[in-house]
């Protein structure tokens, strides 16, 4: 008999223990983000990549009008869209992806890659920077290796959106800024 009521006393004290460091976490005063996963799109300005690859092939175009032949390029100015995710993990560090495209014309960029991107402040009011990785697409031209580096990003950063603004160089628009949506 005394075994029986010395197991049931371990047990009690086992299950007592485990639920009471439970209760402890839920009762704590630490706001817990359930938010941490987002999408986001943006838009800015060109690329380096895509600003002296533009600045070249409008050199080249520019070469047979200035001899009195016709060009078939249309006047348009250079322009980044940038469509991605992000997961969060511990509010500081995100992985994700992103797909940009880029005009200058007449040249059109594709860019595909993989993110990681780190974040430090305050609850509304964050600094970023990150590191990608991937290919850019030249339609027409072939496929090659691209990086990209965000300097420094801003954001206002709120419980279900956040609107940033960021500057990164080679292969994405090197001013952009941008909203996303977080679930």
């Amino acid at each position: 008999m005394k075994k029986i009521v010395l197991v049931f006393m371990v047990l009690a004290v086992t299950f007592t223990s485990a639920f009471a460091q439970e209760a402890d976490f839920i009762d704590t005063d630490k706001k817990v983000n359930l938010n941490t996963n987002e999408v986001y799109l943006a838009a800015g300005s060109s690329s380096f990549v895509g600003l002296f690859s533009g600045i070249i092939v409008g050199i080249a175009d520019a070469i047979p009008r200035s001899q009195g032949e016709g060009s078939n390029t249309t006047e348009a100015y250079p322009f980044g869209v940038t469509a991605g995710y992000n997961h969060f993990f511990w509010n500081h560090l995100g992985v994700g992806g992103f797909v940009s495209y880029e005009s200058f014309q007449p040249l059109n960029l594709i860019t595909i890659q993989a993110k990681v991107t780190g974040q430090y402040g305050w609850e509304h009011f964050k600094f970023y920077h990150a590191i990608s990785g991937g290919i850019v697409i030249v339609p027409g031209g072939g496929v090659s290796p691209a990086f990209d580096v965000t300097v420094l990003g801003l954001k206002a950063d709120f419980e279900r959106f956040n609107i940033f603004l960021e500057g990164s160089f080679p292969t994405t628009s090197i001013v952009k800024a941008g909203a996303s949506f977080k679930f």
